[in-house]
């Protein structure tokens, strides 16, 4: 950092801080010393592994920023040879605490009520609001030559591909079966592509900070309606084996509630077919991860990941509507 910014005598306040949250980057949150005005106050760094989805992830965040939406400003990016040995953005720290910390078990069903009315309001609002945004500096900022997935047709290539090397047969299937059905083309909004309530702050006064644009993409606005209505109608919380189904009852319809909120904040309904179709997409997404990580033997070390919870239901949407048998892992 001191060498991208010139200042060899930069240094911390105080160690960084390891923050909780995210299963892909690390979180360090920290103040400077002897730092430019754009690095003064509280900072985090999100530092990457992959320096593709890395930079893809920074101009969305950067852009969507400086178009106004509420998500942390950032203030320094670099690449894996630029001193943390990877890649890396630094943002301000925003105050909140995450629409849905501390949820787990039994508690999970205590609060159902008031997260029915509060969630999906939440979820629908910034969803609606990041879709008004214009695509097109985006577009620009990414260039057309970007090595990541900005799209859903290059990202069902990208998950054939990784489902082929994975020797997922089955996953293949699924992914040529929707390559060649796809549904009817829609105007092209900016998608955050995992918008849930742990990627969401809401400080004192009730504003919402959203975070995490790894998964970002230039697609119809049903993808990102399709994955948020998905996660919500396949809660991936941990609870007993016989509270489970009173747990996806609430979740299908925190799910509907969702889908209305956003057809009111958006005046745009998905069509039933185009959302199935979307919610496949995060499906076989999801699956093809958890091949990857099954072929590498480390699925005991994802334990309690939301993709290894939600896999069962997930293979199961998938199978429905692509007509391939498809497994969990």
């Amino acid at each position: 950092m001191r060498t991208l910014i010139t200042t060899p005598t930069l240094d911390y306040t105080a160690p960084p801080e390891t923050l909780a949250g995210g299963f892909w980057a690390e979180l360090l949150a920290f103040r400077l010393v002897g730092a430019p005005d754009r690095l003064s106050g509280d900072l985090v760094a999100r530092v990457m592994p992959d320096p593709v989805v890395a930079r893809k992830e920074t101009i969305i965040q950067a852009e969507v920023a400086d178009q106004g939406f509420p998500t942390p400003t950032v203030r320094l990016s670099g690449g894996p040879d630029d001193g943390l040995g990877r890649a890396f953005m630094v943002m301000d720290r925003v105050d909140g605490r995450l629409l849905l910390a501390d949820l787990d078990g039994l508690d999970a069903i205590k609060r159902l009520p008031r997260l029915f009315a509060h969630i999906p309001e939440v979820l629908a609002t910034a969803m609606a609001d990041l879709h008004r945004l214009d695509p097109a500096p985006l577009r620009t900022r990414l260039g057309v030559e970007s090595e990541a997935s900005l799209t859903v047709p290059a990202l069902l290539a990208l998950l054939r591909a990784a489902a082929d090397l994975y020797g997922r047969h089955d996953l293949v299937g699924a992914a040529g079966w929707l390559a060649a059905n796809p549904p009817s083309p829609s105007p092209e909004v900016i998608c955050h592509g995992d918008l849930h309530p742990f990627n969401l702050l809401v400080d004192e006064a009730g504003k919402v900070t959203v975070l995490d644009w790894s998964a970002g993409l230039l697609a119809s606005r049903a993808y990102d309606v399709a994955f948020t209505s998905l996660v919500l109608a396949e809660p991936p919380i941990g609870v007993p084996r016989a509270a489970r189904p009173l747990v996806r009852g609430g979740g299908r319809l925190l799910s509907r509630r969702f889908l209305h909120q956003y057809r009111d904040r958006s005046g745009v309904t998905i069509d039933d077919r185009s959302l199935r179709w979307h919610q496949s997409v995060v499906c076989l997404r999801a699956l093809v991860e958890v091949a990857g990580w099954a072929g590498a033997g480390e699925l005991d070390s994802k334990a309690g990941h939301p993709w290894l919870v939600c896999g069962p239901a997930f293979a199961s949407r998938l199978s429905k509507l692509t007509g391939v048998s498809v497994r969990p892992r």
